[in-house]
């Protein structure tokens, strides 16, 4: 048996230890990232590129400025949208009033041409349903929750499985973007494992649109306050994009459970070799409402 003053002399060498572990990621050529998360709102549409870089280089990516990119509706007509670069990898395509990328059902296809290299994806406007409300009520204290005025997200699902939605919420205009934050809605629900359809979203999805404190608890909200709930609608490949993202930049607080880290699967390809490139692009049709809480 070791006696207390020998347990006392490991533990103060363990926790010396300041050795540096050197992680190995291969890492080795930049490539193209396409970041193209459009909607059909007559609002300007923003597509970024960049470039990719090691998974523990701790600094904003670095942008392709000498890239063409287009949009073309292919379906029900034919129409192309100019994306102009505008700096650090950012180009935009600013309708006209009243006008945007097309109504629901509506198919597209995107076009990067960099140097020899050409990059392209498809999408499809999705559909997505009204807000029907944002009520705001009273709830008595519970575990990990004080008591307080919390506000609630009344939809419902299309009939008919496979409907993905994304919320995203504007706290007296600040949009809430840290991953706990990213609401992601299968058929009413959470993923396609709880086999529901055309039901109103289940009450934790109601809920989740309120802002949060940094270890991902519902605050109450106060007098004065307003919300700006977007819903979209995204693709099959969005959801999954979106999930492995969200779990990747919340692998950090997993301890011990940590996942490997890898990168989110996209729809984007090379045309030349057909191989996947990282990025997404999607078109989402949008439903808003806004709420203020009264004094």
């Amino acid at each position: 048996m070791m006696r207390p003053a020998t347990l006392l002399l490991l533990a103060m060498f363990c926790f010396g230890c300041t050795d540096v572990i050197e992680l190995e990621t291969d890492f080795q050529t930049p490539e193209i990232v396409v970041d193209a998360w459009l909607t059909n709102q007559s609002a300007p549409q923003e597509i970024r590129l960049s470039l990719s870089q090691d998974y523990y280089d701790n600094r904003r990516p670095t942008g392709v400025t000498d890239a063409e990119v287009i949009v073309c509706r292919t379906a029900p007509d034919n129409r192309c949208f100019n994306f102009v670069h505008q700096d650090s990898g950012r180009y935009l395509w600013t309708p006209s009033p009243g006008d945007s990328l097309g109504a629901v059902d509506a198919e597209f296809v995107l076009g990067i041409q960099r140097g020899t290299e050409s990059y392209g994806s498809q999408a499809t406007i999705k559909r997505v349903p009204d807000i029907d409300s944002l009520v705001v009520n009273f709830q008595e204290e519970q575990l990990g929750q004080e008591a307080g005025l919390y506000a609630e997200l009344y939809a419902r699902d299309f009939p008919g499985t496979g409907d993905v939605y994304l919320t995203r919420t504007y706290y007296n205009d600040t949009l809430l973007l840290r991953p706990f934050e990213l609401n992601l809605i299968y058929d009413g629900t959470f993923d396609a494992g709880s086999r529901t359809d055309g039901l109103v979203f289940i009450s934790p999805i109601r809920q989740s649109i309120n802002p949060r404190d940094d270890s991902g608890a519902f605050l109450p909200l106060q007098p004065g306050d307003e919300l700006r709930v977007e819903l979209w609608s995204v693709s099959q490949a969005a959801y999954f994009f979106l999930g492995v993202a969200r779990d990747q930049l919340q692998n950090g607080s997993n301890g011990i459970f940590q996942i490997p880290v890898a990168n989110a699967p996209g729809n984007v390809f090379n045309l030349e070799t057909e191989g996947p490139v990282l990025g997404l692009f999607n078109i989402a049709a949008v439903s808003t409402a806004t709420r203020r809480v009264e004094e």
